[in-house]
């Protein structure tokens, strides 16, 4: 095959939870771009028409990832209609305890955040799997670099505390890099191939309007600079197509450099 040709998704089927948040909308970008028919997955047929009506092969499919039940109908509805699903890209999450330090997390907000950002990925690959025993396909799945590192709490000082990196985040987001690892391991048997992206700085448009903040950000970064979600694209076509069928269990960080010192 030629090596550009194994970076083609024509024909795919890709399924991406949160796909029109701020990264999902450029991660679902990228899977379209590269020639599959993306099926975006959510909880809001009103943004999904925000964002991707009149454009070609973006379909909506209602999903709650708290929701086993959900999961469930989402798949079996994605795949009667296109006959397959060969991707899966579990960007979704959601984090009960907002931007509060450890010692205000109660019980409840850290078991939701665990079942919201470690629980749903688990569920959304085990419901996944009969479907994709039959041809095989590329789960992804989305972590951090909090995942990787602690933060570094100088950054929210200075009327920056409102976007406190909390605990529940960070640890349940390095789980999901386990179970990356977890399910490669079990699943390439299968044909199934699992991997992990952990962005870094990628900070939304509202919180951009902190100059301060953002300053702390690009300060930390080898890069100098704040992560563009479009910076994301190559890792997910990537995972997603044959070029990187010998990739197994990997996590690949997207974060400018702030991991490596």
């Amino acid at each position: 095959m030629n090596v550009l040709d194994s970076f083609s998704l024509k024909n795919k089927i890709a399924i991406i939870t949160g796909g029109y948040g701020h990264l999902g909308r450029a991660m679902s970008e990228a899977l379209n771009e590269a020639g599959a028919t993306v099926v975006v997955a959510g909880r809001s047929k009103e943004k999904f028409d925000s964002i991707f009506t009149g454009k070609s092969n973006y379909h909506f499919a209602e999903i709650d990832i708290a929701d086993t039940k959900s999961i469930q109908n989402c798949f079996k509805k994605v795949e009667n209609e296109f006959g397959a699903i060969n991707v899966l890209l579990n960007n979704a999450c959601y984090v009960a305890s907002g931007g509060k330090i450890p010692e205000e997390i109660t019980d409840k907000e850290w078991q939701a955040s665990v079942a919201g950002v470690l629980g749903s990925v688990f569920k959304c690959i085990r419901e996944i799997v009969p479907i994709m025993k039959a041809g095989g396909g590329s789960i992804i799945n989305i972590s951090s670099m909090y995942g990787i590192v602690s933060p570094d709490f100088s950054i929210y000082e200075g009327g920056c505390s409102s976007f406190f990196n909390p605990a529940d985040y960070g640890a349940s987001k390095a789980g999901v890099i386990q179970l990356t690892k977890y399910f490669a391991t079990y699943l390439i048997k299968n044909n199934i191939n699992v991997n992990c992206i952990s962005p870094g700085t990628f900070p939304s448009p509202t919180v951009q309007k902190n100059f301060d903040f953002v300053n702390h950000l690009t300060k930390k970064n080898p890069a100098h600079r704040i992560g563009n979600p479009e910076d994301l694209k190559g890792a997910v076509v990537f995972l997603a197509s044959e070029a990187s069928k010998y990739i197994v269990g990997q996590n690949i960080i997207v974060d400018g450099g702030w991991t490596i010192w």
